[in-house]
């Protein structure tokens, strides 16, 4: 299988100060309702990759997004960037179905997971299966965790997951974490964003890519408003 790594995707976004544009494909939020229709799912794909997205990720839940390994497989048939599982994972075994499925990363949210013995087992299978792990955050405790379990990447929530996109988040949570952020972590901005001013908010803060999904899937036109996300952060 060709390789893909988000990691690579970040470091080089570190590198050349050009954040990435990682888009999340989710069929339903809870917030918006259907958001992609079963039949448009491989047309949606195709238009954020012809728009220049760096990367994907994608909701395996069914029950509030929509999601299933069955849609990941499709979306990995068409994509040939890096893909990252979202998931409420539940079992060390998910990290076998993620690798099965195509994945190449998974992020392994503390909010979620907040068992230590089982957060621990679960990122050493990930990465023994050679998925890349993506440490999901939400607070400054839960970030310093995240280097203390030798994170490589964290992906800065600026919403509370267990609120299920119900809560009113910001970007400034992201510029808040990221200036506690150890120089060598690679940083992922994630949900609440809605203009090209919370992209630039974002990259201005110094993250290295920038996940966006309703947003775009919202949208009339999806490669446009990649193509245009995507340049506002990086003019920032």
């Amino acid at each position: 299988m060709e390789s893909r790594s988000l990691y690579e995707v970040l470091a080089t976004a570190r590198h050349s100060r050009r954040p990435a544009l990682m888009v999340d494909v989710k069929c339903r939020s809870p917030r918006d309702g259907e958001l992609i229709a079963d039949e448009q799912l491989e047309p949606y794909v195709q238009a954020l990759l012809e728009g220049g997205a760096d990367a994907l990720s994608t909701p395996t839940d069914p029950d509030f997004f929509g999601g299933s390994i069955a849609i990941a497989r499709r979306i990995r048939r068409v994509a040939g960037v890096p893909l990252m599982r979202k998931e409420f994972f539940r079992t060390v075994e998910q990290m076998d179905e993620a690798h099965e499925a195509g994945f190449d990363a998974v992020q392994l949210s503390l909010s979620t997971v907040p068992d230590p013995e089982l957060f621990g087992a679960m990122k050493s299978r990930a990465e023994r299966l050679g998925l890349e792990v993506v440490v999901g955050v939400h607070s400054a405790e839960q970030l310093e965790r995240a280097v203390e379990l030798g994170a490589i990447a964290v992906g800065i929530n600026n919403r509370d997951i267990t609120a299920l996109e119900l809560d009113d988040g910001t970007v400034s949570l992201s510029e808040e974490l990221i200036a506690g952020c150890p120089p060598e972590l690679l940083v992922i901005s994630e949900s609440a964003f809605h203009t090209e001013a919370d992209m630039t908010r974002a990259a201005g803060a110094g993250a290295h890519c920038i996940l966006v999904g309703t947003a775009i899937a919202k949208s009339a036109d999806p490669t446009a408003t990649v193509r245009s996300l995507r340049d506002a952060a990086r003019a920032a």
